[in-house]
């Protein structure tokens, strides 16, 4: 999965926000409200960038690139199911949230990151 923000653009166009976003839906199973939550994006703000004919700032993304990441490290893990399984069931390390509602800050999304790579090693998670 190609990432959608290239840091030498400033803007990136709506056409690329809106085929990220269908694609984000469709490979974690979320609808647009549990990902604008998850993002701490407002859900009518998710709405328009999914459907504005504009271009955005590079810097207003970056919710989205952290759930790109997340999808590229989920994919060498688990199955597409079980990413979107894994990504909406609530987690004990956590605080039993479910990691896609994780999303808000870096810190947030490296937490999440973290039990990805133990699950890859096979340490509980």
């Amino acid at each position: 999965m190609q990432t959608l923000i290239s840091f030498q653009t400033p803007q990136v166009s709506s056409d690329n926000v809106s085929k990220h976003i269908d694609k984000l839906m469709k490979l974690t199973g979320a609808s647009a409200s549990v990902l604008a939550q998850g993002m701490n994006i407002p859900e009518p703000q998710f709405n328009r960038m999914a459907r504005k004919k504009s271009k955005f700032r590079a810097e207003t993304l970056k919710p989205i690139e952290r759930v790109e990441i997340l999808l590229q490290e989920a994919l060498k893990t688990l199955t597409p199911v079980g990413v979107k399984h894994w990504l909406m069931e609530p987690n004990p390390y956590l605080n039993d949230v479910p990691p896609i509602l994780c999303m808000r800050s870096d810190k947030e999304m490296e937490k999440v990151l973290s039990l990805l790579v133990a699950i890859r090693h096979g340490f509980p998670a």
